[in-house]
């Protein structure tokens, strides 16, 4: 705090405790000035007061503790005119954004009152409680601050990956149209965080990419380190899915650069000789040397599993200089080694390497970092299937073992000392001042179309539309009297568009399931057109016969379970599969639910010994199963395709889907339906003379001798129904 006596004049407090990157503090300081020579401020970290320091009246010994800002500064003085508050940098007076803040900021409050250590303490403990009674913005708005920004606005603007290193907004990515985000992190235990996914069908090229920075593309001569999660998702890796590239090619003599290869799960990919030949084990990191299309590779050697995470770090070390490349750079040869999940796998000790340069040799734009296949500079294509997370780029800083090996257990680890993050952030620091990587982009964007989920689990369940968003009309009043007149639906084209809920555990369901949708069919479908779909993942691409043993680290097959149409639009099922037995009950599609311009309420259960379908709330079709809902590990949920998007897709209007891990009884669903054609199911109870008449439209009647007793139902009774008179009091109740 300044007293307006030069630059010196100053009332600091510091509060001493330590903080961890990547997780909230609450901050609070009060300023108060009793007097002159004991005015005080005091800083409260989570609740608590941390410091206190007291002004003693300065130099003078009456010179004040704080002097506020005022707009009466000479305008020779104030350039740049009065101050201005300002959150996340200096503000105008200091002429640039000078001090940037790196990180979030929520919940600012300014007041003109002395909050108290109580008010404080419950603030905190409040925003910390999840069962809170009272919202936080209420009791913050109780104790009267004059400016309270939630800061919860969703911006409009581009789809783009926040870059978390050094660079900042210059080097922020921007998303391809087709990825799916956040989809689950590869940080184990944090659903606080996501990562990116996507597919080789979407055709959309990279997840995300960075414009030209010359700090992602150093000189030869000088050391960098590469750092990422993959979770690949499918093994079609012929030529070579590309999860980060960053070289110029497409066409170039004389390539610069480096680019990342998924090469195969295993050695058993190794097929015999009429097939050709596959390219190693693992990922293979390759860079360039700036004279011809060669290229110099370290290949990890190390097996994954498809649907599984796998850290990988890079790191090059240059040695000697071998002079100019062809294109016009330099040339270094140097060490490049490769560790998979924290440990040295691999390393080429003679590698030779010349970096991307702007200029580039024939004048085309510089080259951009792409992450999710080959990027703008090479022509793009060879899109990687799967999800990516937590990418780093350090330049000149080669992570240390001990640090890439502290990286992946941070990782892994549900509890981490330190989290991921901070080790991150801070690995090139040596002091004063702080350094990091140039590009850390943590993919845990929100998504630019959610969907939100209402149900019991809560935002853990939220998901993301794909190339689509709730633009379609849906059911509403006053032909749908449950619905809102507004009510809008998720339109699909049956080709790129669906809608991603990933694969929460809470929704990992076996045994006992019900799947239920609105849905208004479009006149042509695919075989299948699903509707609502947990898996199956990418089975392989190999044909298995021509390989002498069958492949692993792979899906052969798959678990799913589904609500869909089947046949090219022939009959409705609801149902699940193991890969080789399917376990469904179907219905034949009446005419005109296809292309009818109706909606169609769809409902599929099972209850422990049947599959059954139910149609606008009737049931249609039973078939007894031994098996129900089956888990799905690898594979997601998805809305209008198949677990993992892009395939099979539904061609129509869906709207209020709605997982339970239970069966729904007849009842229930028959309630569903009656609710949205007619509204509320009222009991009704008229007296007519001595007569006692109960109306309802839906449900069945139950009667007690007890309002808090046992309620059993009253078989063969409809609508009106005129009780016996009698002596003793009856009391009911409708069960849907």
């Amino acid at each position: 705090m300044y007293n307006g006596i030069g630059t010196s004049g100053r009332l600091d407090v510091t509060s001493l405790v330590p903080y961890e990157l990547g997780k909230w503090t609450h901050v609070v300081v009060v300023y108060d000035p009793v007097e002159v020579t004991n005015a005080t401020v005091t800083m409260y970290i989570n609740g608590v007061a941390a410091n206190t320091n007291i002004w003693t009246g300065g130099g003078s010994g009456t010179d004040p503790g704080y002097v506020a800002n005022t707009n009466d500064h000479d305008p020779l003085e104030a350039v740049n005119g009065p101050a201005a508050l300002s959150i996340g940098n200096y503000n105008n007076t200091a002429g640039s954004s000078l001090n940037p803040y790196f990180g979030a900021i929520d919940e600012f409050a300014f007041y003109t009152n002395k909050l108290s250590s109580a008010q404080i303490l419950a603030h905190y403990q409040n925003a910390t409680n999840a069962a809170r009674s009272v919202p936080y913005q209420t009791l913050v708005q109780s104790d009267n601050p004059v400016e309270y920004l939630r800061l919860d606005e969703i911006a409009p603007g581009p789809d783009i990956a926040i870059n978390m290193g050094d660079l900042r907004n210059g080097g922020v990515a921007t998303n391809a149209p087709g990825v799916r985000h956040p989809a689950q992190s590869a940080l184990a235990g944090r659903i606080d965080d996501g990562a990116f996914s996507g597919h080789w069908r979407h055709g959309g090229g990279t997840f995300a990419d960075i414009a030209w920075n010359a700090a992602n593309n150093p000189d030869a001569s000088i050391p960098f380190t590469f750092e990422g999660w993959f979770r690949p998702t499918a093994d079609q890796m012929n030529p070579g899915p590309s999860p980060v590239n960053n070289r110029l090619a497409n066409g170039i003599a004389n390539r610069t650069g480096w680019v990342i290869y998924q090469r195969d799960p295993n050695d058993t990919y190794k097929g015999p000789p009429a097939v050709p030949g596959e390219s190693g084990v693992g990922w293979t990191f390759r860079m360039y040397t700036g004279s011809g299309s060669g290229g110099q590779d370290v290949l990890t050697g190390v097996p994954y599993n498809v649907g599984e995470w796998q850290h990988l770090v890079v790191t090059w070390e240059p040695q000697t200089d071998v002079g100019p490349a062809v294109n016009g750079g330099v040339a270094w040869q140097g060490n490049l080694t490769a560790y998979v999940d924290g440990l040295a796998v691999a390393t080429n000790t003679a590698a030779t390497y010349s970096a991307n340069t702007d200029p580039t040799e024939d004048g085309r734009p510089p080259t951009d970092f792409a992450v999710g296949s080959y990027n703008l500079a090479s022509g793009g294509g060879e899109e990687f299937e799967g999800d990516i997370d937590e990418v780093a780029f350090y330049n000149n800083y080669v992570l240390t073992p001990d640090q890439i090996l502290a990286h992946y257990q941070a990782g892994t680890n549900s509890h981490p000392a330190t989290n991921y993050e901070t080790l991150v952030l801070t690995a090139p620091f040596t002091g004063p001042e702080r350094e990091g990587p140039k590009t850390y982009l943590r993919f845990n964007d929100p998504a630019p179309y959610p969907t939100s989920n209402a149900g019991a689990l809560g935002s853990l369940t939220d998901g993301n539309l794909v190339l689509t968003t709730n633009i379609a009309a849906g059911p509403q009043a006053p032909a749908y009297v449950g619905f809102e007149a507004s009510n809008a639906a998720l339109p699909l084209d049956g080709l790129k568009q669906w809608a991603s809920l990933n694969n929460p555990t809470g929704l990992n369901i076996s045994g006992q399931i019900t799947l239920e949708a609105w849905i208004k069919p479009g006149a042509t479908q695919g075989d299948p057109a699903r509707i609502i779909s947990h898996g199956p993942p990418t089975p392989t691409v190999y044909d298995l016969s021509a390989y002498p043993i069958t492949l692993s680290g792979s899906l052969l097959s798959s678990n799913e379970v589904f609500l869909r149409i089947e046949g090219g639009g022939a009959n409705y099922a609801v149902g699940s599969s193991d890969g080789t037995n399917t376990y469904r009950a179907s219905y034949p599609v009446p005419a005109g639910d296809l292309g009818g311009g109706n909606w169609v309420h769809l409902a599929g259960t099972y209850d422990g010994a049947n599959w059954r379908l139910f149609r606008n709330g009737a049931p249609v079709a039973t078939n007894a199963a031994a098996v129900g809902a089956l888990p799905v590990d690898a594979g997601d949920w998805a809305i209008g395709s198949t677990g993992n998007g892009w395939a099979d897709g539904f061609a129509g209007s869906i709207d209020e889907l709605a997982i339970y891990d239970k069966a729904l009884s007849p009842n229930r669903m028959a309630a569903h339906y009656s609710t949205a054609i007619f509204g509320s199911h009222p009991l009704g109870i008229a007296l007519s003379g001595a007569q006692v008449t109960i109306t309802w439209s839906v449900g069945t009647l139950q009667q007690s001798d007890n309002v808090t007793g046992t309620y059993a139902d009253l078989p063969g009774v409809t609508s009106p129904y005129k009780p016996p008179a009698g002596p003793v009091s009856k009391f009911y109740r409708l069960r849907q």
